[in-house]
């Protein structure tokens, strides 16, 4: 089976900048990258070039509301950038040795069961063997230290 990698959509990065507010309906915080930079952005699947800015805010990445719609903080850049192509590999930014994979119906539900811990070398792997279940739509690929919110996963069309 082939992945899509996706990061946020368009429109929703664009609301943030245009309201300068988060899914809480908070202000956005604005910072600079450090001079290393590394701070990855959820909607070019890119780290925000160092020194450049960037938003960090608390983002809940579901259409609808449920008791399985988390929330949890991400950074995006600032100015806006360009939406990342859908890509069959993981963000390049991904850099640590775990990730949490977890299956959500199409009704935005955790599929109990399939969240896990999974290493970066398995990423692909495991969310492909999630992706072949008719129950699960989407894989939310998460931080396994912070738990927070990096990337879509799909079915390729």
């Amino acid at each position: 089976m082939r992945l899509e990698f996706h990061g946020l959509p368009s429109a929703d990065v664009d609301n943030i900048h245009r309201t300068g507010r988060d899914s809480y309906g908070d202000p956005v915080e604005r910072h600079a990258s450090a001079e290393e930079g590394g701070m990855p952005c959820r909607h070019c699947l890119q780290n925000v070039p160092a020194g450049q800015p960037y938003l960090a805010l608390a983002h809940r990445p579901f259409k609808t509301r449920n008791p399985f719609t988390e929330t949890g903080p991400i950074y995006i850049c600032d100015p806006g950038c360009t939406q990342a192509e859908p890509s069959s590999e993981p963000p390049a930014f991904l850099d640590a040795p775990h990730y949490i994979l977890r299956g959500y119906s199409a009704d935005e539900r955790i599929v109990y069961g399939t969240g896990a811990v999974t290493p970066r070398v398995d990423l692909t792997v495991y969310a492909a063997h999630l992706l072949e279940r008719p129950d699960i739509a989407f894989v939310d690929l998460r931080s396994a230290s912070n738990n927070c919110f990096l990337c879509r996963i799909y079915r390729a069309s």
